[in-house]
């Protein structure tokens, strides 16, 4: 009966909190290279980090290639992959609160967050503070 009550609860909780939608696989892809130029101009990032992404882009201009490009599909698919993995790990290895501040203005201007979305997790949250004392009923047990 209990577990009813509870499960209730959640589900009106869950109703009443907004639902922020969800960028499509393009649209966050474009996210995520604005991200990389944000990240690029930042100066809380540091310098050696900001060397990759520009490695990836001489790895596309670079004559060499792990596939060569005369290959149809192949040789331009290694190209993008080089690029996709190096703004990931770039995203990866950058400071994470400039990251999150960043990628927050980001789904701001699309459209897709809301400046308190910070404050909404914060408050859904649950936060138990208390104090501790070790209580001993009789002199054997606290041997």
């Amino acid at each position: 009966m209990e577990e009813q009550k509870k499960d209730k609860k959640m589900n009106l909780g869950s109703a009443l909190t907004p639902k922020v939608k969800e960028p499509g696989f393009w649209r966050e892809m474009w996210q995520q290279a604005r991200l990389v130029y944000y990240l690029l101009r930042d100066p809380e990032v540091p310098f050696y980090l900001k060397l990759l992404p520009f490695t990836a882009v001489i790895y596309l201009l670079f004559p060499f290639d792990l596939l060569t490009d005369f290959a149809p599909v192949l040789g331009q698919l290694d190209d993008i992959t080089v690029l996709l993995v190096g703004a990931k790990i770039f995203i990866e290895l950058a400071p994470p609160h400039v990251v999150a501040r960043h990628m927050e203005a980001i789904r701001i201007q699309d459209g897709y967050g809301t400046a308190s979305t910070a404050t909404d997790d914060l408050a859904d949250s649950i936060i138990i503070d208390g104090k501790h004392e070790v209580v001993v009923e009789n002199e054997k047990d606290r041997e």
